[in-house]
């Protein structure tokens, strides 16, 4: 399988031997993984970390569509199957359950636990495979503390049944744990460079980093500390190599590319993502449709949601931009649109059906561009702001923004980030933040919210909360 990190599919019994720590905040837990029956040698560390990305990888492509997309407003409802998050329809009985999340903060644990041990031979390795677990944890953290807010942080393993059960703590001792994990992987990377973009490096770090001061600078009230932690950050990743490229479609065609800072890799014979199979894949190909050839249809899908008229609103002044035809595609019939369908993460076309076997990506340089531009425009530099923000629109053959007003500029912003990053996972949280610092109300923005005082913050699943006693939802009860 080339030389991607996904030869952890060697080393996959032992992802079976672990799954018991699935339940990391419930009773009765056990692990078999302990440090008398496998940890024998430096060689089980990169087996195991490689394990960790396996399971890292349904977090991190399914998990952005669904926290990152569905709540947003670029979507309209399908042929079938909408689901709860797009409804804004959220109960304990009907919210995800976080409990998968918790079994990878457990494996990372169990990982830097028992690494500590251990004489490498090799230092640099024994460095990067602790800054990778470390990154990966902050990742998981950062996933749970956008979604539920106050949650428990869990640094311990499970190896047994007298783990003890946690209560949530307040967010901002969470973004505490990330941030310090994310510092100490800052200084453990070997090099400053990429080993493979498939995996943490210490750009991809950086990357979160900057994702992360952004939230805490916007949701949380951190202001100018965070959002100029987020702007050096930024430049970090810059001086990295990575580049714009020149055209739009290549970020999705070509794996691991010059524009691409981290990615989920994804494979037919491996790992699919369901999330995309089963929301936003157009079904059957005997619809009848004049471009039925050239639409992403799967005889498996659900096709629960088609784009809706917001994004298409977005370019409705720009038909210039050269994102469209990637960004999304008509169905038409007699040349008459019926609905429009995400023309990103399409998959492969085989002879049998069509696979949603698209890397995922998580971070790229233009995203991160964007980022850095409502970072200076938090800071009243309005000046680099546009600067940033001009830097992406250039790509894609947009004029230049010269607006001066700080709110019109935001929003400038915020409908570029909607344009250059549709379905790649960022909307609700983009909304989240704009929300925050007064720039939208989202109970206004996005129509399945108007009229309606679903908190932003979702609920922890009735699952969870009947296992541990220790856990309230005082938003929903």
């Amino acid at each position: 399988m080339e030389t991607k990190y996904l030869k952890y599919i060697l080393a996959f019994w032992v992802m079976v031997s672990i799954s018991a720590c699935e339940d990391m905040l419930e009773p009765e837990v056990k692990s078999s993984i302990t440090g008398q029956n496998y940890w024998k040698t430096e060689n089980d560390f990169m087996p195991y970390l490689f394990s960790v990305y396996a399971r890292n990888r349904t977090l991190m492509a399914d998990n952005m569509i669904r926290i990152g997309e569905e709540r947003g407003e670029m979507w309209e409802e399908g042929y079938n199957n909408r689901f709860q998050f797009w409804d804004q329809n959220l109960t304990p009985g009907t919210t995800y359950n976080w409990t998968t999340f918790y079994g990878t903060i457990g494996h990372c644990n169990l990982l830097l636990e028992q690494i500590e041990a251990f004489e490498f031979t090799d230092q640099s390795l024994k460095n990067r495979v602790k800054a990778e677990a470390l990154a990966l944890r902050a990742n998981t953290y950062f996933f749970l503390a956008r979604v539920w807010g106050d949650v428990p942080i869990v640094l311990n393993s499970v190896e047994d049944e007298n783990t003890p059960l946690y209560a949530r703590s307040p967010v901002a001792e969470v973004f505490n744990q990330i941030n310090s994990d994310i510092s100490e992987a800052l200084e453990l990377f070997p090099e400053n460079g990429y080993q493979d973009k498939y995996r943490f490096s210490k750009p991809a770090v950086y990357a979160l980093q900057a994702d992360v001061k952004m939230w805490t600078g916007s949701v949380l009230g951190g202001g100018k500390p965070d959002f100029d932690a987020a702007i050096n950050a930024i430049q970090q990743v810059e001086a990295s190599g990575v580049i714009l490229l020149d055209d739009y479609g290549n970020i999705f065609d070509t794996d691991k590319n010059e524009e691409i800072i981290l990615s989920v890799y994804c494979d037919r014979y491996e790992y699919t993502s369901s999330r995309i199979n089963e929301a936003f894949l157009r079904f059957d190909t005997s619809n009848g449709a004049d471009n039925v050839v050239e639409l992403p249809i799967r005889l498996a899908a659900q096709q629960a949601y088609a784009v809706g008229p917001r994004l298409l609103e977005l370019f409705e002044d720009f038909p210039m931009d050269k994102r469209i035809s990637r960004t999304y595609i008509p169905e038409l019939y007699e040349g008459v649109p019926r609905k429009y369908w995400a023309n990103k993460y399409r998959g492969t076309q085989y002879a049998d059906d069509r696979t949603p076997d698209s890397d995922i990506i998580v971070y790229r340089l233009s995203g991160l561009l964007l980022l850095k531009a409502e970072a200076y425009l938090a800071l009243d530099d309005l000046e680099n702001a546009r600067i940033e923000l001009n830097k992406v629109r250039d790509r894609a053959d947009l004029p230049d923004v010269v607006e001066t007003d700080k709110t019109l500029l935001g929003i400038e912003i915020l409908n570029e980030r909607g344009r250059e990053l549709f379905h790649e996972g960022k909307r609700w949280l983009d909304l989240r933040r704009a929300h925050a610092t007064g720039l939208i109300n989202v109970y206004e923005y996005v129509p399945n919210l108007v009229g309606k005082t679903t908190p932003l913050y979702w609920p922890v699943h009735t699952n969870v909360l009947i296992k541990n006693d220790l856990l309230t939802d005082p938003l929903y009860q």
